[in-house]
């Protein structure tokens, strides 16, 4: 969704598919067919993850920022300092503030060696 609202594109291959990872695939889809993409819905959509799924899109973000040095087997740990450094209150306001959102996710899942289908 981050992709639909912000721009880019997502190509490639699922492989070893993650849990929020396959919910986002989904929920894409279904926003893909019905053709109602917003900030609102994308809010509502990780409002609704579980709090270690918010933890590892954050601590996927953070793979992914540009000037981040992480590689994939760093996740574990970016993951627990997540839940460490993110109140849980907050953890769907920092994820929405992210204008690079899904640059950061795509990153994120290409350092990882997972890729999603693009939607258009």
């Amino acid at each position: 969704m981050a992709e639909l609202i912000y721009g880019g594109m997502i190509s490639g291959k699922i492989n070893q598919p993650i849990t929020f990872i396959d919910k986002l695939s989904y929920y894409l889809e279904d926003l893909n067919i019905t053709e109602t993409f917003s900030v609102n819905g994308l809010q509502k959509y990780i409002h609704e993850l579980s709090q270690e799924e918010k933890a590892e899109v954050i601590a996927l973000m953070w793979l992914g920022r540009t000037a981040s040095s992480e590689q994939a087997q760093d996740f574990p740990n970016l993951v627990k300092q997540v839940v460490e450094l993110i109140p849980q209150n907050y953890a769907t306001s920092y994820i929405i503030e992210k204008p690079l959102l899904a640059k950061y996710l795509r990153t994120g899942l290409q350092k990882l060696d997972i890729c999603t289908s693009a939607f258009s």
